[in-house]
């Protein structure tokens, strides 16, 4: 609503209302001659009082409209009355009564606040209520302008925008203080500037013709005198006085970042599932041939023919690995953890390490040989956070530098906070790169922060995941200009790889063949895989009924009249899902125990809904050894719904 309108509302509302009038007379008879003028016109209410004490005590607990004010009281004489009044009763309009003709205390009080000055003798009743009107109107539109010239400085002042006022030729006469925090100025040392000096040249035509168009939106990068530069939106609106240009500099530096990195994650997520879905179906095909292979073992009529199943299952194993370095890098591995020395593990990375940093870094690897110990974690994690440490190393020196690994035996006394009392076996990368200030430090293991350019701030907050699901601790020190290391501490469990192994021949040893008389549906959509599987289940003793997928096994279980004592099902199937068969058997035969099988990764798994615990789930590919002990321990145990 344009000002001239809102001013007439609120004088059209207060007039309807009646004006409420003070008079404030010590001189009786000029008293009555007033307050009968006023007598005689519709709209007024009056209240007289003839001191100002009691004018001032009044105007403490009553708002009044006008003010009718005699400036030479009892109490009180000459201006001292009308500033006192002005203070007491700001946003009301004064009409100053003299009885003297001076001018130069009515031009006074006139210019210090007062709406107008009347001489008494010389006004009539017509003069004294036009006189009024003219003084409350006038009051009214002058508080309408105050409220909204500080409703537009509050919003200059406030807002978290940049605002600026500049010149045809962008010299800035007047800047908010968020203007001045965007190129790294006071406001008052912004004055003066050219707004072109935080531009820079490539940009200089883009603001030229943001100008000459009258209005519009761009963006740009304005840098600041420390180089640091940031990404704003900007609206120009030319001419809001004359010569002098609006400019509202929004900075979506942030936004624009938090954009690109979630650009980049979905492409990270969409390479995942590329990842997941190539294992799932190169795991279904290992699958069968360690199926053959390992049947082929326990049928070997003589030595060359166990030898050479042999390398097809180790040949296999190493396939598996293939997919397991796949789902590492799609972020959907399996966490399988096992004894581990880790100086075997920095010996298999060693020279995918030494590809990654280029012969600019000079490696130096340093393992001690005696008494390190063991760990239990997932080799291929661990691998993955060696390789994206180095990584960063990397690209702390761009110069070239010294990258240094170190593993060795660390024993904490519980002294660092983040290193609670133990042995560890500690894992250490150290550059001599360009380093990192507290702050950073303080943020390098959130989720997508990044000081990198084209980086996705996942890295090390991969890496801390990983550590932490070991059961291990991390920690960072730096310095600028000095360089980074990086120290991991995991759990050591045992002396050797062979201590770990001696505990596992104290167990009882694991029968080749788990032999059985139950019932098992077999279910999945790979009949190579489904066939292999049954003839060892058989092989084994069970009774094998197969289905190829969750619509047909439905089928056959509505139909059998006996007892299935274990549903094998895949998950990800054609028709019908594993997720759906698994609920409708639970439902129609609850005494029916369910393994689980899947191509996947296990959070793959539970993103198709299905939630188990470890001994009702197998990743393919997976031997028929471990198969059979899964299936007996399910079902000695029963049912685990």
């Amino acid at each position: 609503m344009p000002l001239e309108s809102k001013i007439d509302g609120i004088i059209a509302r207060r007039q309807a209302e009646s004006l409420h009038i003070l008079l404030v007379e010590d001189n009786l008879v000029d008293a009555r001659f007033i307050t009968g003028l006023l007598k005689g016109a519709s709209g007024f209410h009056w209240r007289h009082v003839v001191q100002l004490s009691e004018a001032l005590a009044l105007l403490s607990t009553v708002r009044f409209d006008i003010i009718l004010l005699d400036l030479n009281l009892e109490d009180s004489l000459g201006y001292d009355t009308f500033s006192r009044i002005l203070t007491a009763a700001s946003s009301t309009a004064i009409l100053v009564l003299s009885a003297s003709d001076d001018e130069e205390l009515a031009i006074r009080t006139v210019r210090e606040g007062a709406q107008d000055y009347l001489v008494k003798g010389s006004f009539d009743r017509r003069l004294l209520l036009r006189s009024i009107q003219y003084a409350f109107q006038r009051k009214q539109s002058e508080e309408a302008l105050r409220q909204s010239e500080a409703t537009v400085r509050s919003i200059f002042e406030n807002s978290l925008d940049g605002i600026m006022i500049v010149e045809d030729e962008g010299f800035c006469v007047e800047a908010n203080s968020a203007a001045g925090g965007l190129v790294g100025l006071s406001r008052e040392d912004l004055r003066g500037r050219s707004l072109l000096e935080f531009l820079g040249r490539d940009q200089e035509g883009d603001w030229i013709q943001m100008r000459d168009s009258g209005s519009g939106r761009t963006r740009f990068w304005v840098r600041r005198d420390d180089g640091v530069k940031r990404l704003c939106d900007c609206g120009f609106s030319a001419h809001i006085l004359p010569g002098r240009h609006l400019i509202v500099l929004h900075d979506i530096t942030e936004q624009q970042n938090l954009e690109e990195r979630l650009r980049q994650s979905q492409k990270m997520e969409a390479v995942g599932r590329l990842a997941g879905g190539v294992a799932h179906d190169f795991n279904n095909i290992l699958g069968v041939i360690t199926g053959y292979a390992e049947l082929m073992q326990m049928t070997a009529a003589d030595a060359a023919q166990s030898f050479r199943a042999d390398k097809i299952m180790a040949a296999t194993e190493k396939a598996a690995g293939l997919t397991k370095q796949l789902l590492a890098f799609g972020r959907r591995q399996m966490m399988t953890p096992h004894p581990l020395d880790l100086g075997m593990v920095i010996g298999e990375v060693t020279n995918m390490v030494e590809v990654m940093v280029g012969a600019e870094i000079q490696l130096r690897i340093h393992v001690q040989v005696e008494d390190l110990g063991v760990v239990n974690a997932d080799q291929g994690q661990l691998e993955q956070v060696i390789l994206n440490l180095a990584a960063n190393a990397r690209d702390a020196m761009p110069n070239g530098g010294v990258l240094s690994i170190k593993i060795e035996r660390h024993t904490s006394a519980g002294i660092a906070a983040d290193v609670p009392p133990g042995d560890y076996v500690m894992l250490s990368v150290r550059d001599n790169g360009i380093g990192m200030d507290p702050e950073t430090q303080s943020r390098i293991f959130e989720p997508f922060f990044t000081t990198k350019q084209t980086g996705t701030g996942l890295g090390l907050a991969t890496v801390y995941g990983i550590i932490k699901q070991s059961n291990g601790h991390i920690a960072v020190d730096s310095e600028p200009g000095v360089g980074t290391t990086f120290s991991i501490y995991l759990p050591r469990i045992a002396e050797t790889i062979e201590d770990v192994e001696q505990k596992s021949r104290q167990a009882p040893p694991q029968r080749r063949y788990y032999n059985g008389t139950e019932t098992i549906l077999l279910v999945d959509d790979e009949e190579d895989l489904r066939n292999a599987t049954a003839e060892y289940l058989i092989g084994c003793g069970y009774k094998v009924t197969k289905a190829r997928d969750g619509k047909e096994a439905i089928e056959v279980s509505d139909g059998f009249r006996g007892e299935i004592n274990l549903l094998i099902s895949d998950i990800v199937m054609p028709n019908i899902s594993g997720r759906s068969l698994v609920d409708h058997v639970r439902k129609t035969r609850p005494d029916t125990s369910v393994l689980l099988i899947s191509g996947y990764a296990d959070d793959a798994v539970i993103r198709h809904g299905i939630y188990h615990d470890r001994a009702g789930f197998l990743q393919k590919p997976f031997t028929f050894q471990l198969l059979g002990s899964r299936i007996r321990a399910l079902l000695d145990t029963g049912p685990q719904n």
